[in-house]
């Protein structure tokens, strides 16, 4: 389970309130010039953040820490509001310890993120718990500490957080005095619902799963992603047909760009399960023919750029039409990354930096604020360097997707022959009745609909498609030779 890198700080783009006065870049200056105080960088925090310098501050707010300072009621607020505006990538690289000694709710949550990325899932669960639910990142705590917990196999422990996650960020989605503020807490209580259907769907609570991802809105932008997960669980209760349905959604013209390798093999696998041989046979046969060539091509280009900083970021600045050109696949993959919630908030804070640059210069050329906007641009360009990896990432994880999936496709290629070879020992055939499917061999609960497929998709529809396609697995035995 990946971490989400984070939901989190899209939050609430308002200012906690620091008690100080006459707050500027003059003073913050002044105080760096001639203080020799203890408090020194805290002071400068503080003034930094009240002229709304969140970038600036953040090298400050870290000598602070690494200095032993005290995290008080106020600097406590401080952190809080550099999280929220720069994210917590601003302190990841701070020591353990140092952030464990600051016994501040803030750096629980990165401590806790912190250790979740280096696969401490224990320690992870411990600091996300400390974190109390009333807190900013009380709903992000209790989803982070819910995934620690999964990863643990603590999957009871993790099912609780979830649900705690789910009804902290609906009490505070009800509250919320503004729509973005309302959204914020819609993403989180959404995705507290998929990681606890994910859950189920890991303990083979497959019904379960499946009525925890029809709650999950078909404006979300994860939504996509699920029908992939619902689709599982709809073929290991051998409901083959809904299988086929879901998968088929990913046809409409506007989720062209949500090509998932999987959700071909899955495809095969059903028609396999159905004794549709040919049908499975033709799925295989276009996998390879179609989209092992692109990958291949595509590899071919993302190999050239692997060591470059800054290649894959700029892909996803091109116009999607120029994409395309270079690459089929690469279109689809900007399109997918450009919708993730990492690309969007770090490009919030690229503009967010690049407009404290701005302002930096505007103040004057002081050794001062030539330093800050030296500070900033550092943390500007490991931002990108960073963001440019999980792009990149991204793209490499689909070429590996569509080779190791080749090999599940050659797998039921061989099955098939293998099939059809017993049966030839056997003297027996299928029945080989493929026909156009029947409402007779559709399950459906009560409160789902039926359509009929007329050559187009209709938006109530999506999601909702079951195919008709009665077994073929019946035997019978083949007539003597004359």
């Amino acid at each position: 389970m990946k971490i989400l890198f984070l939901i989190f700080t899209i939050l609430l783009l308002y200012i906690t309130v620091i008690p100080s006065s006459g707050a500027n870049l003059s003073k913050a200056h002044r105080i760096y010039r001639i203080s020799n105080s203890m408090k020194k960088n805290e002071k400068i925090t503080y003034e930094l953040l009240m002229a709304k310098y969140y970038f600036a501050a953040i090298p400050f707010a870290v000598k602070h820490l690494e200095n032993k300072g005290k995290v008080t009621e106020n600097f406590e607020k401080a952190l809080r509001l550099i999280v929220l505006k720069t994210g917590t990538e601003s302190f990841m690289n701070i020591k353990s310890k140092t952030l464990r000694d600051a016994k501040s709710n803030t750096l629980n949550f990165v401590l806790g993120l912190k250790y979740f990325e280096r696969k401490n899932y224990k320690a992870s669960a411990y600091f996300l718990g400390l974190i109390p639910e009333e807190h900013r990142f009380g709903p992000e705590a209790r989803m982070m500490g819910g995934s620690s917990l999964s990863m643990a196999k603590k999957f009871d422990a993790a099912a609780t957080q979830y649900k705690r996650c789910y009804n902290v960020a609906n009490s505070a989605e009800t509250k919320a005095k503004n729509n973005k503020v309302a959204r914020y807490y819609a993403i989180i209580k959404e995705s507290c619902l998929i990681h606890a259907a994910r859950l189920k769907f890991t303990n083979r609570k497959f019904k379960e799963s499946i009525d925890a991802y029809e709650e999950v809105a078909k404006k979300s932008y994860m939504w996509p992603y699920i029908l992939l997960e619902k689709a599982w669980s709809n073929y290991h209760m051998e409901d083959y047909n809904r299988t086929l349905g879901l998968l088929v959604t990913y046809k409409y013209p506007l989720l062209k760009s949500y090509f998932l390798p999987e959700a071909e093999v899955l495809t095969a696998l059903a028609y396999l399960k159905l004794c549709l041989w040919d049908d499975a046979l033709e799925v295989v046969k276009q996998y390879y023919s179609i989209y092992k060539p692109r990958s291949e091509r595509l590899k071919a280009i993302l190999l050239k750029y692997k060591s470059s900083n800054t290649y894959f970021l700029e892909l996803t600045k091109k116009n999607i039409r120029d994409s395309e050109k270079q690459n089929p696949f690469i279109r689809n993959l900007v399109t997918q990354v450009r919708k993730t919630i990492k690309y969007n908030l770090d490009f919030s804070s690229f503009k967010l930096a690049k407009n404290e640059i701005k302002r930096l210069n505007k103040a004057g050329k002081s050794s001062f604020t030539k330093m800050l906007v030296s500070k900033v641009q550092n943390i500007i360009k490991q931002r990108k360097k960073s963001l440019n990896w999980f792009i990149k990432k991204r793209m490499f994880d689909f070429i590996n997707k569509i080779h190791r999936n080749s090999y599940e496709m050659f797998k039921i290629k061989i099955e098939i022959m293998s099939q059809k070879r017993s049966l030839l020992y056997k003297n027996t055939k299928l029945v080989s009745d493929r026909g156009r499917g029947s409402f007779e061999n559709v399950n459906r609960k009560s409160d789902q609909h039926f359509w009929e497929f007329k050559g187009s998709f209709w938006a109530d529809e999506l999601g909702e498609y079951s195919f008709g396609l009665k077994s073929n697995c019946a035997e019978i035995k083949r007539g003597r030779k004359q």
